[in-house]
C-alpha cells in the first residue's frame, strides 16, 4: 500500500524531553518572578488571594450542582430500570410457567404412553422369545 510505517528519526525522539524541559524551566522562572512581586506587594498578594478564595468557592458551587445533577440523572436512570426490568422478568416467568406447562404435558400424554407401550412390547417380545425359541 501506498503508505508505510516510519520510524522516526533520531531528531523527533530528541524534541519531547527538550519540549518538556523547556516548559519546565518557563513554569519555575515564571512562578519564581510571580512570587518576588507578590514578596514586594503586599496590596497585590492581598488582591490575588482574595481573587483565588472567590474563583475557589464559584468552582465548589459549581461542582456541588454537578453532584447533585449526577444524583438526579442516577435517580432516574435507576427508575427507568426499574420500570423496564419489572415487566421483562414478568413476562420471563410467564413464558417460563408456558414452557413447564407443555413439559409436563408432553410428559403425560405423549412420553409416559409411549414408555408404557414400549415397555409392554418389550415385555411381550421376551415372554414369545421364551415360549418359542429359536424361531426366526
Amino acid at each position: 500500500m501506498g503508505t508505510e510505517f516510519q520510524e522516526p528519526s533520531p531528531k523527533t525522539g530528541c524534541r519531547l524531553p527538550a519540549i518538556i524541559g523547556i516548559t519546565l524551566a518557563l513554569m519555575f522562572v515564571t512562578i519564581t518572578v510571580l512570587l518576588i512581586l507578590l514578596v514586594r506587594n503586599p496590596e497585590i498578594a492581598q488582591l490575588v488571594k482574595d481573587l483565588m478564595v472567590i474563583i475557589l468557592a464559584i468552582e465548589a458551587l459549581f461542582i456541588g450542582i454537578a453532584i447533585i445533577l449526577a444524583i438526579i440523572q442516577i435517580t432516574r436512570f435507576i427508575r427507568l430500570l426499574q420500570d423496564d426490568i419489572k415487566p421483562i422478568l414478568k413476562q420471563a416467568n410467564e413464558t417460563i410457567s408456558t414452557v413447564r406447562g407443555a413439559t409436563n404435558m408432553v410428559n403425560d400424554n405423549l412420553t409416559g404412553p409411549l414408555m408404557k407401550i414400549a415397555g409392554t412390547l418389550s415385555g411381550t417380545i421376551r415372554f414369545l422369545k421364551i415360549i418359542w425359541p429359536n424361531r426366526n
